[in-house]
């Protein structure tokens, strides 16, 4: 079924990485928001952390699909097209880069980001994460895509791992820090709630949609996909980080353990946020139309 896909590999890590740079922002604008004297370096960390990926996530976008490296001056064509919902995601990333750019310039200045511009990052973020859904949704021949779950879903799963991933670097760099941002790193613990609640819905919803939706599903929870969904998504993704997220509760603050946590939750999180996306590109079945 794979070889009938528009999109592949590179396409999962674009997405992965626009919604993890998205989840890095606001995980550091949240922050600031709460006390920008008490988190300056893990501001640091998750806006550094936020232009690299989406800077890798844009250079995927330029060589994607299989026009790649063959045809890179089709990305120009692709911006100037006002139809194209891909046109509008990149004007989208491209502001939203230049804030991440300027909030960082800022704070390496030694300076507080002014909260309007950090509210006008987290629009863009908010923005940045949804449009990742919305992009393979109007791909109206794979069903499996072509519902307003995916969006919310993708967007949960983005500030999911940005969050991780800025965690994951403050363990190294500003463990302190992490530990002073109380309801904002307890948010941790539901976001895998949420995460699995949406995955369900979608899989509910979708595999009554038609039968080439229902046969994506098929290929994840029972086909060909079933293992990396289960032992990948749901075991590594998902259920380790929620139960290292309980773990902390009886760690003692700002210790190696639960920096370790930090560590591995953050890894786990990373890998189930790349295949979330990777398994719902490649279980998509495609509409069959006979004439």
């Amino acid at each position: 079924m794979t070889e009938t896909l528009p999109w592949g590999t590179s396409i999962a890590w674009y997405l992965f990485l626009a919604g993890l740079a998205a989840g890095a922002y606001a995980t550091s604008a949240l922050a600031s928001f709460k006390d920008f004297r008490n988190t300056k370096r893990l501001q640091l960390i998750g806006r550094i952390v936020a232009l690299v990926v989406l800077a890798v996530g844009l250079v995927l976008l330029m060589f994607d699909a299989s026009a790649g490296m063959k045809n890179p001056g089709r990305f120009f064509y692709l911006v100037s097209n006002p139809t194209s919902v891909m046109s509008w995601g990149v004007v989208i990333l491209a502001i939203f880069g230049v804030i991440i750019i300027v909030t960082l310039i800022i704070m390496l200045l030694k300076k507080a980001v002014p909260v309007w511009l950090d509210a006008i990052g987290l629009l863009l973020a908010f923005c940045t994460a949804g449009y990742t859904g919305v992009l393979i949704g109007v791909v109206k021949t794979y069903p499996f895509w072509n519902t307003a779950l995916l969006p919310v879903l993708f967007v949960v799963s983005a500030f999911s791992a940005g969050m991780a991933a800025v965690f994951l670097g403050s363990a190294f760099f500003a463990r302190k820090e992490v530990e002073g941002l109380g309801a904002l790193k307890r948010l941790r613990l539901f976001l895998p709630i949420a995460e699995t609640l949406l995955i369900i819905m979608l899989l509910l919803v979708t595999a009554s949609a038609n039968p080439a939706a229902a046969e994506s599903v098929h290929r994840l929870i029972a086909g060909d996909l079933a293992l990396p969904f289960w032992l990948g998504l749901v075991v590594i993704g998902l259920a380790f980080p929620f139960l290292l997220e309980l773990v902390t509760i009886r760690v003692k603050a700002g210790s190696t353990g639960a920096a370790a946590i930090d560590v591995a939750g953050g890894a786990g999180v990373l890998v189930g946020g790349f295949l979330l996306r990777y398994l719902i590109i490649f279980a998509a079945v495609p509409l069959v139309f006979v004439l």
